[in-house]
């Protein structure tokens, strides 16, 4: 049985009882089988980067021509929440790029931060905002299916995609899939995917 403890988004206690560490070789031919069946019936979008303000597809297959990693089918998945995060109320989003070799994951969070420049000013005038905008570095990723938790170790937020694991996505009932984000520093945040996006891994995996 797994255990997941959380208060508030800090992490209290992990208790993995079935763990896959996740670590697999890029299968190319699988992929590329794929992209010639469906290249001609699915959006392209041309880069795979991640960021803010996206303009792509959300929970839909596409078809990515990056010109650094090439042409490959994947899912962008986005989740959004305001959550009290890094000691402010912040508006949390967790954004993900899913195919067959790898998980890209970013957590960006805009912080709002308000001030009254004196006490005449609580009185008469509205305070004065200043809004920050920032990313975390994200180190581990937990994908929780039914029962059975994956641990998976990256680097700078992306996350090599087993076979075993590619079994379990594509396996996954259509339902909402939960997620926990562990970045460098200790912050723990809970996510989801879409049932969309869970739905679409059966095309990419």
């Amino acid at each position: 049985m797994t255990r997941l403890a959380i208060v508030g988004l800090g992490l209290v206690s992990l208790n993995l009882a079935t763990t896959g560490i996740i670590y697999s070789q890029p299968v190319v031919a699988q992929s590329r089988n794929r992209l010639a069946k469906t290249s001609g019936e699915i959006p392209v979008v041309k880069s795979a980067a991640l960021g803010a303000n996206m303009d792509v597809p959300w929970s839909k297959l596409v078809r990515i021509e990056d010109p650094f990693e090439g042409n490959y089918l994947g899912i962008f998945d986005r989740n959004y929440f305001w959550s009290n995060f890094v000691n402010n109320n912040a508006r949390v989003e967790v954004i993900s790029l899913w195919s067959r070799n790898s998980i890209r994951v970013l957590l960006a969070y805009s912080a709002r931060n308000c001030a009254y420049r004196s006490y005449y000013h609580t009185l008469l005038a509205a305070p004065e905002c200043l809004v920050s905008h920032n990313t975390l570095k994200i180190d581990n990723l937990y994908i929780k299916i039914g029962e059975q938790v994956f641990r998976l170790a990256g680097n700078n937020g992306t996350f090599q995609v087993s076979d075993e694991l590619a079994t379990a996505l594509k396996n996954s009932p259509a339902k909402n899939v939960t997620i926990r984000l562990l970045s460098e520093s200790g912050e723990a945040v809970d996510s989801q995917i879409g049932k969309g996006t869970v739905e679409g891994w059966k095309s990419v995996y």
